[in-house]
């Protein structure tokens, strides 16, 4: 069974084809916020794709615009019905909605579970920890104890998302594919324990095996590499007018950068961090070398 997709893709579709029509008209955001007596985060946050969009809004944009035409009106509204639709993790959102209180947590975690969740393509480093998409329970349970104060139902709830959203890489049609570089110290770090962390290794060489997963390890050999700054991740979406995104999580903030200029400095990044990893073969038997070295 395939996924279901959610609003994300769509509402950034929209957004950038409403931005390319403002540009067209020479008209700032300022301009049309004021015209249709409307704030400017409201249309910034409409072109951005993180606004809901709204019917009337989009119609009135439209009309701002000069667009007449009624299939390519029809376009936009589809646009519109699609950015409004649900997704699962919604039933998530007593553990997705940002919590001032408890500052350790990202601060709007249901956008990158929607795009993640519409990607194709996921490449990503990881300098502290096993990302989630690849995390066994007890390993998601040691983190996200670690890196919040909720209480353990609310810790519960989001470990039982973090192994829903894992759904992406064992689904039967169109399975998510991920290539993720591991630092080696990834692969050491006693997170939950000794016997937690033998546990998330096998889980690496069993997802390793996966025609659509794909695991290197930087070696501490390898010295310094480019981004000695953290962890970050690139996703690609299946349809070629949807950008590629890059997303850097933070503890006060997410950072999601769309600019092609940005997206291709990280990809690049990436791809000098792939030639100084081990290979797919090598890194499977580290994994297997510290398996082994942790039952002696």
């Amino acid at each position: 069974m395939s996924p279901a997709r959610g609003p994300v893709v769509p509402r950034r579709r929209l957004g950038a084809e409403l931005r390319t029509l403002r540009e067209q008209a020479e008209l700032t955001i300022e301009d049309v916020a004021k015209e249709l007596e409307c704030s400017v985060s409201k249309v910034s946050r409409l072109e951005t794709g993180q606004g809901i969009p709204k019917s009337r809004d989009v119609r009135d944009l439209l009309d701002r615009y000069g667009i007449n035409d009624q299939a390519h009106r029809d376009r936009f509204m589809r646009w519109v019905r699609e950015g409004n639709r649900q997704g699962w993790w919604d039933d998530f959102s007593d553990v997705l909605a940002p919590d001032p209180g408890d500052p350790l947590l990202p601060d709007n975690p249901s956008r990158y579970v929607a795009l993640e969740q519409d990607a194709s393509l996921l490449r990503c480093f990881e300098s502290t920890l096993v990302h989630g998409l690849l995390q066994t329970e007890d390993y998601a349970r040691a983190v996200l104890s670690a890196l919040s104060t909720a209480n353990r139902e609310a810790t519960e709830r989001r470990v039982e998302l973090r192994m829903r959203r894992q759904d992406r890489l064992y689904a039967v049609e169109d399975p998510l594919t991920i290539h993720m570089v591991i630092d080696e110290a990834v692969l050491r770090r006693q997170m939950g324990g000794q016997q937690v962390l033998r546990a998330q290794l096998e889980r690496l060489l069993t997802d390793a095996q996966r025609p659509n997963i794909t695991i290197q390890v930087l070696p501490f050999g390898s010295g310094a590499h480019p981004s000695v700054a953290g962890s970050f991740a690139v996703l690609a979406f299946p349809n070629s007018d949807d950008n590629d995104l890059v997303y850097i999580e933070g503890h006060l903030g997410d950072l999601y950068l769309e600019k092609e200029h940005d997206v291709q400095v990280y990809q690049q990044m990436f791809g000098a961090l792939v030639d100084m990893c081990m290979s797919a073969e090598q890194s499977a038997g580290l994994l297997a070398t510290i398996v082994q070295g942790s039952e002696d």
